[in-house]
């Protein structure tokens, strides 16, 4: 289960991603629009997916308003990161994972078996 603390630092982190994906847009506005999402999951008894469908809906609305940016992700940051996740023991994340199967293009239905696409 997600802590109200963990699902704000994943908030955090999509800002971060959107600003990255979309430059030309200020930080406020992408901070807005993301409050704005986060804020129609208000009063949800089941909050573990949450940051992911903001991330999602946000990502939609904002792609209507500029261009964005292919975000290549830094793989041995992403791997330091994971590190340090494993290392205080908490689980991957599981809205990472999802965007890495996005970037990756790898998916179980396309004989992805966990590791990475062949």
């Amino acid at each position: 289960m997600t802590t109200e603390a963990d699902e704000q630092q994943a908030v955090e982190h999509v800002v971060s991603r959107l600003l990255e994906r979309f430059p030309s847009l200020s930080e406020d506005h992408v901070h807005a629009i993301v409050d704005e999402e986060h804020h129609r999951f208000d009063g949800r008894p089941v909050r573990d997916f949450v940051p992911v469908l903001v991330e999602r809906e946000a990502r939609k609305r904002l792609k209507a308003e500029a261009k964005s940016v292919d975000v290549e992700p830094d793989a041995a940051a992403l791997a330091a990161a994971d590190e340090v996740r494993r290392a205080d023991g908490a689980e991957v994340d599981p809205m990472e994972l999802a965007r890495r199967r996005e970037v990756d293009g790898s998916d179980f239905l396309f004989g992805d078996l966990g590791g990475r696409a062949s």
